[in-house]
């Protein structure tokens, strides 16, 4: 139901899957599933499901036939490469498919056809707290709650959002003691069990670090012997922090809040240990987000909490076979490598804010053909009215999905997928700090569809690429992908599908250093030079007010997740909407007020980029200047407020979380 991967028990009697709960023994989850887990069989059993695969004939959509469909396919993307070339095609690979091994199949299949064009939903989500720290210490970290004294969650909402921090991690942690500080706009449902919540004014969260930052360092609390050795570019950026302008007192009027609750959090984390930071994808969705991120994997490294028990654990993966070598890259860079090219370098791939300019105005080079695999780019995607303009500009566009996705309005061609309880697929799972590979088995034959990974190998076979792709089953492909490490799907299976590849080290740095060009904490980025970057975390410009706007007032924070949907996915599971039945948006009480709205009255929302209608929830959960509206609604797209103009320089990611709106009371 999301990447995050819990352990599952699901009881089969004849032959279908009729009971679902956690696994007790998985080391993630431990028995707990969140409402979207235990909706398993409602997505098995929906009537939304596609049943079958589909062409466009006379503007309508027909069931065909697999091998009519593939055909079909295969002839159009041979076309579109015979005419335009390889690069006239890109793959779109979202979020409904995870972030693992699917993902390596349509890597491959687009490295065989030769298109550079491969995207995926990274160029929205998550990979810019990733990139942030690959800069600066060259991996990844998580954070390791369970033995951790003070937890600070910035910009995430674990209690409501598929984040990989389950919810009694926090609950057990604040039975034994530890504190808990929130930074979030809204009192969420984290924030309101948290110590402290500091309410930040959207887009400020880089002010706010470099105030908690100057408290660090002017107070002298930071950890000297591991600074001292460990981090370069230190001391300049030391004495730079430690100017009166990056004062809390200074910060106030930017970030909205009080010096001496910033203070208190910022002494607490640096002296309370060991301390870890959750970075949510609320810090990612800014014009400055990596800049963001950056400063507070600097705050992570300079307190000593680093790669230690309770702190930021660095989990290295294992050494699987990658599936595109020894396959050459395509030698045409990929669209985005021109604005973003940092990006495009670290993923091996292009960006989702390039592709609508591809197609529609032909730059760097016209894309004339896309195939969406578990994505939904009409809402997805900034702009929705631009990317819709895009989408139905295409010559050729493939839908892959288990439901009939809005993408489909758009596709000539539908395939279903199954559900995973219908498929086989491993998981790593570093990015909860376990060295661990575990088996998502198949519980049941598929009863519609096919597995993502088999109709990537099928559409190859008859695109004439069999030799590329062998594998008839996914249990050949998991064979393939571990054989490097000597484990294999039956492996798993007898050791109840989960397989431990190395055990939890601490200060793994001291026999090895860091993975980066110094071998250290780098706070001064000679990669961010090398692709044009200014090479410093703090902006020349970061202490600029934001510029006032008479038109748009107030702030506009957008994409928060409610418990049951992932974006636009489950909003068709039927007991999901009976208890979210429309789209709201948050606003304070007396910003209501001001406006003349009353709880449930019908609004407009309008940005500079577009404008759509929906009902006001009023609440004191949110600040007065901001406004909250959530995503993945068909009837109130908020991606039709958002735009790719205002996005991060070294990410590319979308500003969707500090936009600037007006709201109009009454229907329009």
């Amino acid at each position: 139901m999301c990447d995050q991967g819990c352990g599952l028990e699901v009881s089969v009697e004849d032959g279908q899957p009729v009971r679902i709960k956690g696994s007790k023994r998985h080391p993630y989850n431990k028995g707990w599933l969140c409402t979207k887990g235990r909706a398993g069989l409602d997505l098995f059993h929906s009537p939304q499901r596609l049943s079958s695969p589909m062409i466009r004939r006379e503007g309508d959509l027909v069931s065909v036939q697999w091998e009519e469909a593939l055909d079909f396919a295969a002839e159009r993307l041979g076309r579109l490469r015979d005419q335009y070339g390889p690069e006239s095609l890109a793959i779109y690979r979202g979020e409904g498919i995870g972030h693992q091994e699917i993902k390596y199949y349509m890597k491959r299949f687009a490295n065989v056809y030769r298109t550079p064009n491969f995207i995926g939903v990274g160029s929205l989500c998550h990979f810019s707290k990733t990139l942030a720290e690959n800069l600066t210490y060259g991996a990844g970290t998580g954070p390791d709650i369970d033995n951790t004294r003070f937890l600070m969650i910035w910009g995430g909402n674990p209690f409501s959002s598929h984040e990989p921090v389950v919810p009694g991690e926090i609950s057990r942690l604040k039975k034994r003691g530890g504190k808990i500080a929130v930074v979030d706009p809204r009192r969420t449902e984290t924030a309101s069990k948290a110590d402290h919540h500091l309410p930040v004014k959207p887009g400020r969260d880089e002010i706010l670090a470099l105030n908690m930052l100057h408290v660090i360092l002017k107070e002298d609390l930071w950890d000297k012997s591991f600074t001292d050795k460990w981090v370069q570019g230190f001391h300049g950026f030391c004495e730079k922090v430690r100017e009166d302008g990056f004062s809390p007192e200074n910060g106030e009027a930017m970030t909205g809040i009080m010096p001496d609750l910033v203070r208190q959090v910022a002494r607490s984390y640096a002296t309370t240990r060991p301390a870890c930071i959750y970075l949510g994808n609320g810090l990612e969705h800014h014009s400055n987000g990596v800049n963001t991120m950056r400063l507070l994997s600097i705050m992570k490294a300079i307190t000593g909490n680093l790669d230690i028990r309770g702190g930021e654990i660095i989990t290295p993966m294992p050494k699987l076979r990658d599936m595109n070598m020894p396959l050459p890259q395509p030698s045409i860079p990929p669209v985005g490598s021109q604005e973003f090219p940092l990006f495009c370098k670290m993923r091996r791939e292009g960006h989702v804010l390039a592709v609508p300019d591809a197609v529609l105005e032909g730059r760097p080079y016209p894309i004339r053909g896309m195939i969406i695999g578990g994505g939904n780019a009409s809402m997805e995607w900034p702009n929705s009215i631009r990317v819709r303009e895009a989408l139905r500009k295409l010559e050729f566009l493939l839908v892959i999905d288990v439901v009939r996705s809005p993408d489909c309005a758009y596709a000539d061609v539908v395939l279903p997928a199954c559900t995973y309880l219908e498929r086989d697929e491993h998981r790593v799972n570093a990015d909860h700090c376990f060295h661990q590979i575990s088996l998502r088995r198949r519980v049941v034959e598929p009863v519609y569809g096919l597995p993502d990974q088999m109709i990537w190998a099928r559409l190859a076979k008859h695109m004439g690429f069999e030799k590329y792709f062998p594998w008839k089953t996914c249990q050949e492909g998991i064979d393939y992908i571990l054989g490097d490490i000597g484990v294999s799907y039956e492996d798993l299976i007898s050791q109840g599908g989960i397989y431990e590849y190395g055990k939890r080290e601490y200060k793994k740095y001291e026999q090895k250093g860091f993975p980066t060009p110094t071998g250290k904490v780098e706070i001064y980025s000679e990669r961010l030079k090398d692709f044009g970057y200014d090479p410093f975390p703090i902006r020349e410009d970061v202490l600029e007010p934001f510029q006032e706007s008479g038109e748009f007032p107030l702030f506009l924070t957008t994409g928060a997740n409610v418990p049951y949907f992932v974006h636009w996915q489950y909003h068709y599971i039927s007991k999901f909407r009976k208890m979210v039945p429309e789209p709201v948006f948050e606003i304070h009480p007396e910003t209501a007020a001001q406006y003349g709205l009353s709880d449930g009255e019908m609004a407009q929302v309008n940005t500079l980029h577009g404008k759509i209608q929906l009902k006001a929830h009023v609440t004191p959960g949110i600040r007065q200047d901001t406004i909250n509206i959530p995503q993945g609604w068909e009837e109130a797209n908020a991606n039709e407020l958002t735009s790719e103009e205002d996005a991060d320089p070294i990410s590319g990611f979308p500003n969707l979380k500090s936009l600037r709106c007006r709201i109009q009371s009454g229907p329009h």
